[in-house]
């Protein structure tokens, strides 16, 4: 016989052999493999627990990032022209309405004041004379009428040199904190010109701007609160909502007015801004509940109807003392609170009810 027959015949044979014992004698490995299978099938149904999905009413918070903010910063400027001769408050130091805080000199405003007033005495005296005579048919009208042009006369003066004296003195408009000082005794200021700066420090604001999405969950006068770096608390009323966005961040101005008795908050301090939503169906549940699917996909592992387990994707809302809420779980599903961890979607399971959850 030709050698390459030899060859192929000695390849074809052997071939054959390798394939008959595979099959007279199964490897270890198919032996596993047959008894996982046989094992699978005599597996018994998993027990898990549950609660029902039973949602309650829930109201998210808004949360916005802001700062505090006084309500009323006001600079003090002089109505008229003069040198500074007397600064009574310092620097930092509160203040209550109608204190003098700068005192400018007053020269001969004073007595341009006496003098006016003497005028107006003396205009009255020749008017009441005027009236007489003119009751008494010895003066005309025109005449009566120019005596009573001249005591207005001299009562307007005498009002605007009363005014002028006492803006000689720079007065506080309201309870407050000076916060500034710009000038010192002996500075000559001119009319515009800033005397102090002077804050209110009770009540006080929260400022925050909060997106056109929300803006429509909040309004005036509703309750809502602040948080401070330091992590305390502020409660409060919203007392404004600005009626147009900026222009480059489409965000509106909020503010909320917090009491300040004890004039301990400072302003340009960050805040955190937690303003109530609206009211919304959510489940409360512990977060071990949570898992994740093959997609990355946040949610918890449910059980149907006919007990199969299944995946329901969870948004989660916020936080409660003991747990989270969630929404997208529909009212006839029970939620597996232990056990979700060796269930997979499309298992069969027994249930056993939770009589009183604790998240």
């Amino acid at each position: 016989m030709n050698k390459s027959y030899k060859t192929a015949l000695f390849i074809t044979v052997g071939i054959t052999l390798v394939l008959i014992s595979g099959i007279i004698f199964p490897s270890d490995e198919n032996e596993t493999s047959n008894l996982i299978s046989a094992t699978n099938k005599d597996q018994p149904i998993m027990t898990v627990s549950v609660i029902n999905a039973v949602a309650e009413p829930y109201s998210k918070d808004i949360t916005l990032r802001g700062y505090t903010a006084s309500k009323r910063t006001v600079s003090l400027k002089s109505q008229i022209k003069g040198r500074i001769t007397e600064l009574p408050i310092e620097k930092g130091a509160r203040v209550f309405l109608g204190d003098t805080i700068c005192r400018v000199d007053v020269e001969d405003r004073q007595a341009n004041y006496d003098e006016s007033i003497a005028l107006v005495n003396q205009r009255e005296l020749e008017y009441e004379a005027s009236i007489k005579l003119f009751s008494q048919g010895h003066r005309s009208e025109t005449n009566h009428s120019a005596a009573k042009a001249t005591l207005d006369a001299a009562v307007a003066r005498s009002t605007r040199t009363k005014i002028e004296l006492d803006n000689t003195e720079i007065k506080a408009p309201f309870d407050g904190i000076i916060n500034d000082r710009l000038i010192e005794v002996g500075d000559y200021m001119k009319i515009g010109e800033v005397c102090a700066v002077i804050m209110e420090e009770n009540p006080f604001l929260i400022v925050a701007d909060i997106s056109e999405k929300l803006i429509s969950q909040t309004k005036i006068g509703a309750k809502a609160h602040a948080v401070l770096q330091g992590g305390r608390r502020l409660e409060g009323k919203i007392s404004y909502i600005s009626s147009i966005a900026d222009v480059n961040t489409r965000t509106f101005r909020i503010e909320l007015e917090v009491p300040n008795p004890n004039y301990d908050i400072r302003d340009g301090i960050t805040a955190d801004l937690f303003l109530q939503g609206d009211e919304t169906q959510a489940q409360k549940i512990s977060p071990a509940t949570l898992v994740l699917n093959d997609k990355g996909l946040v949610g918890v592992r449910v059980v149907n109807v006919k007990n199969q387990v299944q995946f329901k994707e969870a948004e989660i809302l916020g936080n409660h003392e003991n747990g989270i809420w969630i929404t997208g779980v529909p009212s006839h599903y029970k939620i597996i609170t232990k056990g979700h961890e060796f269930v997979a979607a499309g298992e069969f399971v027994k249930i056993v009810l939770e009589i009183n959850p604790a998240p």
